[in-house]
């Protein structure tokens, strides 16, 4: 069988701008490269059409793949089914998008039909699937626009991506959409439930300006303040989170859905009463005065202890707050890390080539990247994309140093040989 032109010869690695020819490298830099193309695509608007289509795909992986925006020129298959043959593709990319041209891009429908037609939408494109390398990501990014423009907007990120394959199997084997309707449906933006956050001083969480409470006031050591809130806090979110959802339905005032909003936002935020708690107690606060009786739901608890708490926040002077802020929120380094090896870290990236040789500690770190900038030159590559390639090896060998990993030739070279007799799907999230 013919080889794959689309890898470099021996590996499984797909060929790229970049020179790459390890796999793990080209799955970081594809990462890294999407974060952005990501971003400036959920700003702009694509046509409902297969060129739009191609456009979308050219936009999100045109930094990477020369065929960005190209239908494949392989046939390619996934757990033993092919998906549409190459001499198909164009006519049924042009049906799909005419289909959905007819229904107007699916405006003006109510949410639940919305979402079951466009899972069946996104069904119908993966067992099309265009392109070599990146159907899935654009599939999500597609589905997005489809959703903003109807007015039932979903967030690519909050796309659980373990279901989303499993719907996309399903679907592609049985032709059944309804799971990937409904991941798609997970994934929307309920405008509605939306909370607002009052942000006061430091960025802290306060509730909506109220009337004093009227009744006994009782003083609250901080250490009962936080027993209360582990006790009352997770049903005075369910209950926030229900009043706001009964004001909604029942059309309340306007003024009285925005205070929900904002006391929703309150208990949920991670600057919220259990924080602040913390905070007064890091500046020697020691008790409040809070209005509290049997008689008093959770939320009503808690937005009182809220209420108490602000008012000591609020009588804070700004400077010793910030101070307190900043000193609640060093920041925590990842799983693995630690301060010596982020400085270590930061040294390779600032020294010379020179520098790190004479390192003892970093001298093994920079043999990888010189390794990886002459297997390019070998290639015969430009100065330039060896360059590109020796600035992306330099930033991985410093994320294993970060992460206390072991360095060895891994990072920079090209993964094993293995000949597969039939190209397969390389799009790792389909």
């Amino acid at each position: 069988m013919a080889s794959d032109p689309y890898i470099y010869p021996g590996t499984e690695t797909l060929r790229n701008k970049l020179g790459i020819t390890d796999d793990k490298m080209l799955t970081e830099a594809e990462r890294r490269l999407m974060l952005a193309r990501g971003a400036e695509a959920a700003r702009l608007t694509f046509p409902a059409t297969a060129e739009g289509y191609r456009a979308l795909h050219k936009h999100l992986f045109q930094d990477l793949y020369d065929w960005a925006g190209q239908d494949r020129t392989v046939n390619i298959a996934k757990g033993g089914s092919s998906f549409a043959a190459v001499p198909y593709l164009a006519r049924e990319l042009d049906k799909r998008f005419g289909d959905v041209g007819q229904q107007n891009s699916f405006r003006g429908l109510p949410r639940d039909e919305f979402f079951d037609r466009l899972g069946n939408h996104i069904n119908e494109i993966n067992a099309i699937h265009p392109f070599r390398e990146g159907n899935g990501r654009t599939m999500r990014h597609h589905a997005a626009q489809i959703a903003r423009e109807a007015g039932h907007p979903i967030r690519v990120a909050a796309i659980d991506k373990d279901k989303w394959m499993e719907a996309s199997r399903h679907g592609f084997l049985t032709g059944d959409h309804r799971g990937m309707a409904a991941v798609l449906a997970a994934a929307a933006v309920r405008r509605d439930l939306a909370p607002e956050a009052r942000i006061g001083p430091a960025g802290i969480a306060m509730l909506p300006k109220r009337a004093p409470p009227e009744g006994q006031r009782y003083r609250l050591t901080l250490t009962k303040v936080r027993e209360e809130l582990d006790r009352y806090l997770p049903a005075a979110r369910q209950q926030a989170a229900e009043r706001l959802r009964g004001l909604i339905n029942d059309d309340g005032s306007s003024a009285a859905i925005a205070s929900a909003r904002t006391e929703l936002a309150y208990v949920r935020h991670a600057k919220g009463p259990v924080y602040q708690s913390h905070l007064l107690t890091y500046l020697g606060v020691r008790q409040v005065d809070a209005i509290i009786s049997p008689q008093q739901t959770p939320l009503e608890r808690v937005r009182e202890i809220g209420a108490a708490l602000g008012i000591q926040i609020n009588s804070q002077q700004q400077a010793q707050l910030q101070r307190a802020v900043r000193a609640l929120e060093k920041p925590v380094l990842p799983p693995g890390h630690a301060p010596g090896q982020e400085r270590l870290a930061a040294a390779f990236l600032k020294n010379t080539a020179e520098m790190n040789h004479a390192d003892p500690r970093l001298a093994p770190a920079q043999a990888i990247v010189d390794a990886a900038m002459q297997t390019a030159r070998e290639r015969g590559e430009s100065a330039r994309m060896v360059g590109t390639i020796g600035e992306s090896t330099r930033q991985l060998v410093a994320d294993r140093i970060k992460s206390g990993g072991s360095l060895d030739a891994e990072i920079g070279s090209a993964a094993p040989p293995t000949q597969s007799p039939a190209p397969r799907d390389k799009d790792r999230s389909r």
